[in-house]
């Protein structure tokens, strides 16, 4: 954490480093009499503390004096020479040990997690909607090679999706709006070829069949919305997305038959509008493409690395959600065959709730962290909060999942039970990993996530000729030790003081 020791002559000429105060020659007997608020003795280190009495006051652990410290410019030299620690840590924790944490007398700041709870059933609707269009797209292919096409896309095109959201909040939070409108062009752009691409290969292949075009087109979809989403075009990506859902609807309620042609070309004309959306909503933005790509639009090297973390993510995220995609794939049957969507539906449909308890659960406890003066007792309430949330959306999931396996009896009903319980564990996982997100904490969540998909396909794998409701099962069982594994690690992490500074 320190700096070079060799800077420090340069720091005190430039001015980063503090003027050093002489020796005090104060009385520091037992007796003495420190009279007032202020109780702290008037040795080097306690007049240090007061110098930065808000730091010291409002630090959560040693670490964030020792930060505090070193940005102000004190190096290891100057603790060791002054103020007898061997290193700026050291001091820093004597500096925690010696003062007290207390509330802050300052106003409030904004909390950047409180939302209104429509703005994120809204997007939770975005989410769940695009499910109903694959769904139909589903239904409509016959052949097994169509729907593994479809399925890789995308899972692709949802880590591209994870990746390119992660970085555009990196760019918008920082006020760099041109920097983040050139690469969501970028993006656009790459969409475009890669779904030509697709197409293309298609067509020279001479298998440039409705499958192809709905895979080259979902990369270009996925893409521009969630470019969408995250500069808060919800409204208009549901007004583009209104055709294809009620075309679905209608389709896989049986209300009415539609020729496949017209249906994919209905959907088609949703995945045209929303890049049109997109492209004309980043009008507006600062047209700088060629500078911010010659300058990697303004994003250092971890910041690439995290967002690849995100792609791989996004990827193993989509990998387990379509477990009964490919159940029925392996089993050389249709997708269509079983009901896939009613499955998913306690996952897809609680998605809003989740991002409403995952903010709400942020927001908490940065209110905690202003009101109490004990790290413990901060890591009680933000436990308690933690547990309160997860019944809560686990309540959700709960009632959703009985109510689709009341509610759509099938034959055999216990595969479609154990799967739809599965999805609903797979909810509560996620909404854990997307709490470890939050908190900075994407490697855990990613790690966990692979892991998970790893062993779920391995088991796939190895029970090949088990039966459906075996393997149905097997995937719960994955699940459920997923859960028991990323709940109590996303306990601890939302529980530490410093995660939320």
């Amino acid at each position: 954490m320190s700096a070079p020791t060799a800077l420090d002559a340069g720091a005190l000429i430039t001015g980063l480093a503090w003027t050093v105060r002489p020796p005090q020659t104060i009385d520091e007997s037992p007796g003495a009499d420190f009279s007032g608020d202020e109780q702290r003795s008037k040795t080097r280190i306690a007049e240090l503390t007061r110098e930065h009495n808000d730091l010291c006051t409002q630090a959560v652990d040693p670490f964030e004096i020792a930060a505090g410290l070193e940005a102000a410019g004190l190096s290891d030299r100057q603790a060791r020479t002054y103020y007898g620690a061997a290193s700026v840590f050291e001091l820093a924790e004597a500096m925690y040990g010696l003062v007290p944490r207390r509330t802050s007398n300052a106003v409030a700041p904004i909390d950047p997690w409180s939302r209104p709870v429509r703005r994120h059933l809204l997007r939770g609707l975005l989410y769940a909607l695009p499910g109903l269009m694959y769904a139909l797209a589903l239904v409509m292919l016959q052949s097994g090679f169509d729907a593994i096409l479809l399925l890789g896309t995308t899972i692709v095109a949802a880590g591209l999706g994870q990746g390119l959201s992660l970085l555009g909040h990196v760019l918008i939070g920082r006020g760099q709006q041109g920097a983040a409108g050139a690469m969501f062009r970028s993006a656009l752009v790459f969409a475009g070829i890669l779904g030509f691409a697709i197409l293309l290969t298609g067509w020279i292949s001479g298998t440039l069949t409705s499958a192809v075009m709905v895979a080259g087109f979902q990369v270009a979809y996925l893409l521009a919305a969630t470019i969408l989403i995250v500069v808060e075009a919800a409204l208009l990506l549901l007004t583009v997305l209104a055709p294809g859902v009620i075309l679905a609807v209608l389709e896989l309620s049986g209300a009415t038959a539609i020729r496949s042609e017209i249906a994919f070309g209905i959907l088609a004309l949703c995945v045209a509008g929303a890049v049109v959306a997109a492209w004309t909503r980043l009008a507006a933005t600062p047209r700088e493409t060629v500078t911010h790509l010659r300058e990697g639009f303004g994003l250092a090297r971890y910041e690439y690395s995290m967002g690849s973390g995100y792609f791989a993510y996004g990827i193993a995220t989509a990998g387990l959600v379509a477990f009964g995609v490919v159940d029925a794939l392996t089993r050389h049957g249709n997708p269509a065959e079983g009901p896939i969507a009613l499955m998913m539906l306690p996952l897809v449909g609680s998605l809003g709730v989740a991002e409403w308890q995952v903010y709400r659960l942020r927001s908490r406890a940065l209110m905690a962290l202003r009101e109490t003066t004990s790290v413990k007792r901060f890591r009680v309430l933000a436990r308690s909060e933690l547990a309160y949330a997860v019944l809560n959306y686990g309540a959700v999931l709960a009632v959703l999942s009985a109510t689709v396996i009341v509610a759509f009896p099938q034959q055999p009903p216990l595969p479609f039970i154990l799967s739809t319980c599965a999805y609903g564990v797979l909810g509560l996982a996620f909404f854990c990993a997307t709490l470890l997100l939050s908190l900075g904490r994407y490697r855990l969540a990613l790690g966990l996530s692979i892991t998970a998909l790893i062993v779920d396909s391995a088991l796939r794998w190895a029970f090949a000729s088990a039966s459906p409701e075996a393997l149905a099962g097997l995937h719960l069982m994955v699940f459920l030790v997923l859960l028991a594994v990323i709940l109590p690690a996303a306990a601890s992490q939302f529980s530490y003081a410093g995660a939320h500074r």
